[in-house]
């Protein structure tokens, strides 16, 4: 009996990490992205080139879907969300202000990230990971 006591606790344990490891990214929650890689496409270039740090600031986006705003570390004002689309697999975030227009992809299930920022210069991409928001 103890036996199947102790399997029983730990098919227990097992489904609630995995519960809480399936966690969806679905904008019902404030999300901290750290961008893990990037580049940085000019149209005089013939590639991309790898973007590096300018300053010593964190390289972690902080996107508010119900706000509609996202905090890029990379720019002092607000990036503003104008769309949002929850599809099954992705979270889409868009938007645009008068010199710049970005979309982000948020994978729901794992929080992988992939942003596109364009502005009358040249393009960025930015890869990274997304977590839950620590909250205040």
């Amino acid at each position: 009996m103890s036996t199947l006591r102790s399997c029983s606790i730990v098919l227990a344990m097992s489904l609630t990490i995995g519960v809480a490891s399936a966690e969806e990214f679905d904008g019902s929650q404030p999300l901290e992205c750290t961008a893990t890689k990037g580049h940085d496409c000019l149209p005089t270039e013939s590639k991309c080139n790898r973007l590096k740090p300018e300053s010593n600031t964190p390289p972690v986006f902080l996107i508010d879907a119900a706000k509609k705003e996202v905090h890029s570390p990379f720019r002092t004002t607000v990036l503003p969300v104008l769309y949002t689309n929850t599809g099954e697999q992705s979270l889409v975030l868009q938007g645009a202000d008068q010199h710049v227009s970005w979309t982000a992809a948020i994978n729901k299930k794992t929080g992988a990230m992939t942003v596109a920022i364009a502005d009358r210069k040249g393009a960025y991409v930015v890869f990274g990971q997304c977590k839950v928001a620590a909250t205040k």
